[in-house]
């Protein structure tokens, strides 16, 4: 305690020299929580992405409708089919991030519309905590709450292109818009509109589907599922499909896009790690001017180690003393770097937010804290061991003599 005191001390009679050994470690300490934030930022806004724009969290349980032998294509008379029960046997095996729902969907003719010749349009109806379309697609009107989900209300959720084809100006909300013939009072209107590709599809409560749907255009229900995290998905996949092949082994089929799981939890990985190695680098620099320094401190204080030396302090109160000065030069550094690089990350997500239209804002999470005070202590420890030992091993006759 008494050498760690000397050598805070030390550092504090030599503020200049203090500062200028702990540069390089703010700078390689700051550049290392810059990528952490920016990389935690960019992965919470590819999560967001993809949780919006493609289905790579979506996993689908689905009946077995027929088989194929030989090219030739063979309906099932037992096809399996899946209710209320089938969610809650299913969600007791799953992480609590995992949302599941009923789904059935067919097709319908629509009526009501401007326009004189037949459409069509995909007719869907969920059951469950799952959100179609996200809240930032939502153009007028408002969703089907989870009451009206489960009820039988002649109510409709549609896409803007069919909302175009009943009102010219796509103010469909509070229009009738015709399913199979019934009258369906439209309360929403969500999605976005692709220059090539028309999209005509409606929400409608699952106890209203066979009202909505034309006779032979219904589809068995099933089963669609969400999970929270992207690389958590090959687990989840895995559970369900084991339990899938528990509740009928041929009947049921469980879909998703695994291939790309993979990738995408790759890409991130290497994207970490690539920047990570980088400003490793930095942080190399740093731990080698802290040891220049101490070194460079063990030359010009040669005579007064001797002299504590002389007047009793052992071999490990001088080691003690040079790694209690690396480790605070280091701790001070890391300290001073994780505030500039948070600060650097902010500003460099909100140029960002300025010049695009991304929405990305820097993330800081207890990760980052525990990283900049591990790398401290290590740098402290791996680049002081070398000047301490040097200076514990001075002999104590030598080292007063030295002039």
């Amino acid at each position: 305690m008494n050498a760690a005191a000397v050598g805070l001390r030390t550092l504090a009679a030599n503020p200049l020299r203090t500062f200028l050994s702990a540069l390089g470690v703010i700078i390689g300490t700051a550049a290392l929580v810059a990528v952490l934030a920016l990389g935690d930022g960019m992965e919470r806004f590819a999560r967001e992405q993809i949780s919006s724009k493609t289905s790579l969290q979506l996993f689908i349980v689905a009946p077995q409708t027929g088989n194929r032998v030989d090219g030739v294509w063979f309906p099932r008379a037992d096809t399996v089919a899946l209710g209320p029960d089938d969610l809650t046997t299913l969600s007791a095996r799953l992480t609590s991030g995992v949302t599941l729902s009923l789904r059935r969907s067919g097709a319908a003719e629509l009526g009501g519309l401007i326009t004189d010749s037949i459409r069509a349009a995909r007719v869907e109806a969920i059951l469950g905590g799952l959100q179609v379309v996200p809240d930032s697609l939502l153009v007028s009107g408002r969703f089907l709450t989870a009451a009206e989900m489960a009820g039988d209300a002649r109510l409709a959720f549609i896409t803007p292109d069919l909302a175009a084809l009943i009102d010219p100006t796509g103010e469909a909300v509070g229009r009738t818009v015709l399913l199979a013939g019934t009258p369906f009072e439209v309360i929403g209107v969500a999605g976005t509109v692709e220059a090539d590709q028309v999209n005509l599809s409606v929400q409608v409560p699952f106890g209203a589907y066979a009202a909505a749907v034309l006779p032979g255009q219904h589809q068995p229900v099933s089963i669609v599922g969400t999970g929270e995290r992207v690389e958590e998905m090959a687990q989840v996949v895995d559970t369900v499909r084991a339990w899938s092949e528990g509740r009928s082994p041929d009947g049921l089929t469980v879909t998703n896009q695994t291939r790309f799981l993979d990738e995408i939890k790759q890409g991130m990985l290497i994207f970490k790690l690539l920047m990570g190695s980088i400003t490793g680098i930095a942080l190399i620099v740093g731990g080698i001017g802290i040891m220049n320094v101490l070194l460079a401190s063990v030359i010009e204080r040669t005579r007064e180690i001797g002299v504590r030396r002389a007047a009793g302090a052992q071999r490990r109160d001088i080691l003690a003393q040079f790694l209690a000065e690396s480790v605070v030069v280091s701790g001070a550094g890391a300290v001073a770097g994780l505030m500039l690089g948070l600060a650097a990350a902010f500003g460099i997500t909100a140029f960002i937010r300025s010049q695009s239209q991304a929405d990305l804002y820097a993330a800081f999470t207890i990760t980052t804290v525990v990283i900049a005070a591990s790398i401290a202590v290590v740098i402290g420890l791996v680049f002081g061991i070398y000047p301490a030992l040097r200076a514990a091993r001075l002999s104590p006759i030598d080292a007063i003599r030295t002039e």
